[in-house]
C-alpha cells in the first residue's frame, strides 16, 4: 500500500504551553498500566477558554498506596468529596467536570514538555479575557459542542 503526504507547510511538534494556570474540564480518562504494572489512570483534559481553548493535557494518576493523596486531591479539585473511608468513583460520571490545571515545564528525552503539577477548584473568571470559560459562548450564546467534543 502507498501513500502520498505533503508536509510543506507542516511544522514539527506542539507549541510549548506557557506555565501557568488554566481553567480545563475533563474530557476523557483511560486505564493503563505502569512500568511497573500498577493502575494509572490518564485523565485527558482540555483547557476550556483562552488563547489555547481547546488544548489536550493528560494527567496520570498511578494507583498505589503512596499516591493516594494525589488521587484524593484530584477528585477534590473536580468537586468530588472524598471521605475516609473506601469509595467508588464512576469517571464517567464526571466528565465534563471543572477544574484549574497548574501547568509547569519539565525535561523529557532531551525536550522541555508540559507538566501539569497539580489540579485545584475553578472558581471561576479565569481566562485571559477575565470570562467564565464555561458559562457562554461567544456573543452572550451557548457553547456549541459537536461530536468530535465527546470522548465517545
Amino acid at each position: 500500500m502507498e501513500a502520498n503526504f505533503d508536509f510543506t507547510n507542516v511544522e514539527s511538534g506542539f507549541e510549548l504551553l506557557p506555565k501557568g494556570d488554566y481553567p480545563i474540564h475533563l474530557f476523557d480518562v483511560d486505564l493503563k498500566k505502569t512500568q511497573k504494572g500498577d493502575n494509572m489512570y490518564v485523565l485527558i483534559l482540555k483547557i476550556a477558554g483562552g488563547e489555547h481553548k481547546g488544548r489536550q493535557l493528560f494527567f496520570n494518576l498511578p494507583v498505589m498506596q503512596q499516591t493516594m493523596w494525589k488521587i484524593k486531591e484530584t477528585l477534590e479539585a473536580f468537586g468530588v468529596e472524598v471521605p475516609k473511608r473506601a469509595m467508588k468513583i464512576d469517571f464517567d460520571e464526571m466528565l465534563g467536570s471543572k477544574a484549574m490545571a497548574i501547568v509547569d515545564h519539565r525535561e523529557y528525552q532531551g525536550k522541555d514538555r508540559e507538566d501539569i503539577i497539580g489540579l485545584k477548584p475553578f472558581e471561576g473568571g479565569s481566562t485571559d479575557d477575565g470570562g467564565d470559560p464555561f458559562a457562554e459562548g461567544e456573543g452572550g450564546n451557548p457553547i456549541e459542542i459537536s461530536d468530535d467534543d465527546l470522548p465517545f
